[in-house]
């Protein structure tokens, strides 16, 4: 038996060996099996890690040719976060984590920086001096003069949050635990004064600001508003209607003024005398930078690419590029710029050097799935297409070898099979138990064995009258026997065409399975890769998420097609003359 089943599995090697067509199916299939079996070699991210980028995030406010505001992207200022940037009188400065330093100049340049540690906060003279400020206490002067750098020894390693100019000689820098300096900065031997806040509750301050007669304002945590009073050269608690994280202040010289904080707060006033108004956002998310205008136009954004404006009818929803978080706005005499960004998730990115195949709605690599998904559609393939033949060949051999009453209630079994439809079989086992790769197996296997057991029995039909069959009987051969010793050998041929056939079938059924949403939901296949797609509703826009896995379906099924077809010519040698 066992020499005569090698046979019948050399003939089949041969014929694919002998057609290449069916070879270079065949390197295609091993390719693709070979894929599946070193996925996590293969792949370059874990295929449902969200991938996140940070950047120093540029966008500048545009109008469209229908009069509307858009505000696009445009190069980012290197790799890293941007966490403010000031505008004076023609100078510009960014500045980012890490040390990272920027100049305006009509262009965006690098500066050398003597930093390496996260600079949050600058502000610009009307001299032309710039006062960084940022993380374990670092302060530092830059003259856009000279291009020199001056760093100030600061009275203690605390993090620091903003800074302002209360006049070209002095500044005011805040920062974790209510810390609050006032700079001398008339010599060249820098001066700072430690200030006590009223509050004296620990709290981090966020945002420092002057107007034209030299008062100013403090925010921070928990709504907290510290008012500066020149005259009195005091700092007092000044009391408004919120007890939300204030992040930012900006006040022009006339004393016109806002406010931004977490969850959508905005606060404004009119005059320096005017008390501060809470104004309605049109989004809930926490707003990291403002700024206003003389007359009254302000301008804020937030995470995730909100910006919002004021006008004559109120705060709106603005149109802008991605989704990057926002931290600061910089506005100069002709130009406005927002600038951020934390790490933000990576969202539908066409093909890059680091995503070949891009990434999808949730920023996800789309070759690492793809690569993965390989594993579910062959396993499925396979597994369903071996269970497939074994229960059709077995259901073949017999109802063909016994006839009678066996074949008839074998073959009307077969007949009520044929007019179950497979997608709708498959939602009522989804729905007796739950979506699982075994449902997925099930379905298939469970309905497409018909086709394979009426092949066989047409064959065993033939070879049971046959003198080597009618001789095992009269030797006393049992029917087990004569079935899978002496008749199963010679079918072996039909059986391997329609294994081959039926591993295309199963993996078209999986992938239609897991595309209408009923394939394990947990597992990362190529239908399933294709439901997101459509289930994201950017399927119509984002090519390279729908093309490689319809791309690997085909192949894969047109391999063993290729396959297959060869085959044939062993099953029924008839064609062989044809040729």
């Amino acid at each position: 038996m066992r020499s005569s089943i090698l046979k019948s599995a050399a003939e089949p090697a041969r014929a694919i060996i002998s057609d290449r067509i069916a070879l270079t199916g065949f390197i295609v299939l091993a390719a693709i099996i070979a894929m599946a079996m070193f996925a996590p070699l293969l792949a370059t991210h874990e295929p449902l890690h969200i991938n996140e980028l940070e950047e120093g995030t540029l966008m500048q406010r545009t109008h469209t040719d229908d009069g509307s505001v858009r505000w696009v992207l445009s190069d980012p200022l290197g790799d890293l976060t941007v966490y403010d940037a000031a505008w004076q009188d023609g100078v510009g400065i960014a500045v980012a984590r890490g040390g990272s330093v920027y100049r305006y100049h009509g262009q965006w340049a690098p500066l050398d920086s003597p930093f390496s540690e996260s600079l949050r906060a600058v502000s610009v003279s009307t001299e032309g001096r710039a006062l960084i400020v940022g993380d374990g206490g670092t302060l530092a002067l830059y003259d856009d003069v000279t291009g020199g750098w001056q760093q100030i020894d600061a009275p203690g390693a605390v993090d620091l949050h903003a800074v302002a100019w209360s006049d070209n000689d002095t500044a005011w820098v805040v920062g974790e635990e209510e810390t609050i300096w006032r700079l001398d900065l008339s010599t060249e031997n820098v001066s700072i004064e430690v200030l006590q806040s009223p509050v004296n509750r620990g709290l981090d301050l966020n945002g420092v600001a002057f107007d034209g007669d030299g008062s100013g304002l403090v925010i921070g945590e928990r709504g907290v508003v510290l008012e500066f009073d020149p005259a009195a050269d005091s700092l007092s608690l000044l009391r408004l209607s919120t007890n939300r994280t204030l992040n930012d202040i900006h006040l022009t010289p006339e004393g016109v003024g806002l406010i931004v904080g977490e969850r959508g707060t905005l606060l404004a006033r009119e005059a320096a005398d005017a008390d501060w108004v809470v104004e309605d956002a049109p989004d809930s998310r926490a707003i990291r930078a403002g700024w206003i205008g003389s007359e009254g136009e302000a301008i804020a954004v937030a995470r995730n690419g909100i910006i919002l404006e004021r006008h004559d009818d109120g705060w709106q929803l603005v149109a802008t590029e991605g989704a990057r978080h926002l931290r600061t706005l910089m506005v100069t005499e002709d130009h406005y710029y927002a600038l951020g960004s934390d790490r933000f998730v990576n969202r539908l990115s066409p093909p890059t050097s680091e995503h070949w195949f891009g990434t999808d709605h949730l920023g996800r690599d789309l070759y690492s799935q793809n690569v993965y998904g390989s594993r579910i559609a062959l396993l499925v393939g396979f597994l369903g297409a071996a269970l497939v033949v074994l229960i059709g060949a077995n259901v073949g051999l017999i109802a063909g070898y016994f006839r009678g009453r066996t074949e008839t209630v074998l073959m009307r079994t077969v007949d009520v099979m044929y007019g179950i439809p497979f997608e709708p079989f498959a939602l009522i086992l989804v729905l007796l138990f739950e979506p699982s790769l075994l449902v997925v197996i099930l379905a298939v296997s469970l309905l497409t064995w018909r086709t394979v057991a009426r092949l066989i029995r047409s064959q065993v039909l033939s070879l049971r009258e046959r003198p080597f069959v009618k001789a095992a009987r009269v030797a006393g051969a049992s029917d087990l026997r004569i079935m899978y010793v002496h008749i199963f050998p010679n079918v072996m041929p039909l059986v391997f065409l329609e294994l081959a056939i039926i591993v295309g079938v199963s993996i078209i059924a999986e992938a239609t399975l897991s595309f209408l949403g009923l394939g394990p939901p947990q597992s990362i296949s190529w239908g399933g890769i294709l439901h997101n797609a459509r289930l994201s509703g950017a399927w119509r826009d984002a090519w390279w998420w729908n093309l490689p896995p319809g791309i690997f379906i085909m192949i894969t099924v047109l391999s063993v097609f290729f396959i297959s077809r060869s085959l044939e010519l062993v099953a029924n040698p008839r064609l062989r003359a044809r040729r």
